[in-house]
């Protein structure tokens, strides 16, 4: 019998740049920053801009971004500069920029990683809404002929059963808004049996039913998986393991952030060069990018260009 599923289009990274320009030609996403007085951020902001599929609105201390710009020799034409002295309210003006449909997206520049989320999260001032926020990190790896997705190796720490659906819906909103249609979701364990002393395999399992019955849309969703049997096929199939998740996965789900920091880290440093990355927190009322100092010029830009997709989804 035919396949009648929707097929994935390979979807790369130079593809989401594309696509964001696409998307940016009608209505250009303003990025909202906090803590613009940086030169990386500044530099891959204004890259962005050039590009044509953002709007940088800089809070921080103005003569500090001027004087770091006309340094870099960068033009600030097409962004808006919002003199702030304090790191604690760039953050917060910023976030209450982005929660008052002023700005499309939330970016950490030259603030604490606390400083922005604390920010991000206020009732009043910030981006949360009643749904979950989780990291949703995008990568192409060398010898992969497509982006994936890792999710959450950084806002949840441990997430619980509720938590994980919420965690696989976030992770399928961004693989829809970056074109792949009907992501395949591996549920990860140490295992790909269902062992009930194994809390990550017995929720796996039961997140699986769920996508069965309906309760979760718009993708394939599977698990328990050992990460070799969920990316490659071979060790799926030597391992016997039998589902249209196995060897093909999309998007991997973690139990745990230190597993997804570590994971997410080890694309970073041992895989460097051969692995393009990008990360955004989905779930509140815009995108947020929280870039680490670690992460390469390319990932930052990379960021922004998921972001401002996102926020333009269904729109």
């Amino acid at each position: 019998m035919k396949d009648r599923r929707p097929q994935n289009t390979r979807v790369r990274f130079r593809d989401i740049i594309r696509l964001a320009r696409k998307v940016s030609k009608t209505h250009r996403p303003r990025v909202a920053v906090a803590g613009a007085d940086d030169p990386i951020v500044l530099d891959v902001l204004c890259d962005a801009s050039a590009q044509g599929f953002a709007l940088p609105v800089l809070f921080g201390r103005e003569a500090s971004i001027r004087a770091l710009a006309k340094r870099q020799r960068l033009s600030l034409e097409g962004c808006e500069v919002v003199d702030v002295d304090d790191p604690t309210d760039a953050a917060r003006q910023a976030a209450e920029a982005a929660s008052s449909g002023e700005a499309d997206v939330l970016m950490k520049g030259n603030v604490t990683t606390a400083t922005i989320m604390k920010a991000a999260l206020d009732k009043e001032i910030g981006i949360k809404t009643d749904r979950l926020m989780s990291h949703v990190a995008v990568f192409e790896a060398e010898g992969y002929d497509r982006i994936m997705f890792m999710s959450d190796g950084g806002i949840v720490i441990e997430p619980d059963l509720e938590q994980k659906v919420e965690i696989v819906k976030n992770a399928i909103s961004v693989a829809h808004a970056l074109g792949v249609k009907q992501p395949k979701v591996a549920l990860l364990s140490s295992i790909e049996i269902v062992n009930t002393k194994m809390r990550s395999a017995v929720e796996a399992a039961i997140i699986a039913k769920m996508a069965d019955r309906g309760q979760i849309k718009g993708a394939i969703v599977d698990g328990p998986f050992a990460l070799d049997n969920a990316i490659s096929p071979e060790a799926a199939r030597q391992k016997g393991v039998e589902s249209p998740v196995a060897g093909a996965a999309d998007i991997l789900i973690v139990g745990h952030a230190d597993v997804g920091n570590v994971f997410y880290k080890t694309l970073t440093y041992f895989v460097g060069k051969r692995c393009k990355t990008a990360g955004v927190i989905a779930g509140g009322l815009v995108p947020m990018i929280v870039v680490s100092r670690a992460d390469t010029y390319e990932a930052r830009l990379n960021s922004i260009a998921v972001a401002c997709i996102l926020s333009q989804a269904g729109k």
